[in-house]
Parts: structure tokens; C-alpha cells; sequence
């Protein structure tokens, strides 16, 4: 009996302490600018070969995407070696998304991303729609989804 009272209160305990939720990104850069990504929407981090305008991953052959454009960025002028592609899935579809540069996956508490202001340099970005800080640096998140259809 006094083992079921035991477990009974630790339940009433777990359940009286707030549950902090957690937002999960893939952080890069496109030119100057640090951008995130939701993690469940990016598979897999390449190294292009070449400018071919398709990657294979798994069997496929994945058509890029250009996200800087629509954001009103350009990709940096290094050479293709040193730039990285995101291989993101949205609903069915699969896509090879250039960048610059991939810098980690961070997960931060959802209280730190915060939505973008209508006051915002960035808010004229199209997908743009929080950001967060991270070292320093305000890192923009996109809505990946929209920039992809």
C-alpha cells in the first residue's frame, strides 16, 4: 500500500511541474544572413559536386530549389565546393536547397522564437516569420513550407 501511495504522489509532482516546449532548427546562411529551418522538414546535409541542376539522394533525383530569390538573397560567390544543400521533403515532394553554409541544429525553447514584428528589417522576406538569437547573431526562421509550394 504504501508503494502505491509513493508512485501516487510523484504522479501528482511530475504533473505540477511546467513543461517547457522545445522548437528544433537547422541553422545556415545564404550571403551574410543566418536562417533556420524547421529540423523535421531537412533530412540530409550534402556536398554538391557540380552546378548540375539536380542532386540524387536515395535513389532520387531532386530538383533545386532556390530559396535565396524568393527571400531577396544570393547565394555567396564561393565556389561550389564550399557550399552545402539541404535535402528537404514537404508533403510528398523532395527538394535539394543550396546554401552557403550549414552551422548546426539547434533546439531552443519555444519562449526565444519570437514572431516577426511588422516593424522588422526582415519582415518584407517572404516565409520570413520569427527569429531567435544565438551567439550573438539574430537568426531568421523560415516557413519552409510556404517556400516551397
Amino acid at each position: 500500500m504504501s508503494q502505491f501511495k509513493s508512485t501516487a504522489m510523484f504522479a501528482v509532482r511530475r504533473r505540477a511541474v511546467s513543461t517547457v516546449e522545445r522548437a528544433t532548427f537547422v541553422c545556415f546562411s545564404i550571403g551574410e544572413h543566418r536562417l533556420a529551418g524547421p529540423v523535421e522538414l531537412i533530412d540530409r546535409v550534402l556536398r554538391p559536386s557540380t552546378d548540375n541542376p539536380s542532386v540524387s539522394f536515395e535513389g532520387r533525383v531532386l530538383p533545386y530549389a532556390d530559396l535565396a530569390s524568393p527571400l531577396g538573397l544570393t547565394l555567396g560567390g564561393g565556389t561550389v565546393a564550399l557550399r552545402r544543400v539541404l535535402v528537404a521533403h514537404v508533403n510528398d515532394q523532395w527538394w535539394a536547397l543550396p546554401v552557403d553554409a550549414v552551422h548546426e541544429v539547434i533546439t531552443v525553447d519555444a519562449s526565444e522564437v519570437r514572431p516577426l514584428p511588422a516593424d522588422h528589417p526582415d519582415v518584407h522576406r517572404i516565409g520570413a516569420i520569427a527569429t531567435f538569437a544565438r551567439g550573438g547573431s539574430t537568426v531568421l526562421v523560415l516557413d519552409l513550407v510556404r517556400l516551397l509550394r
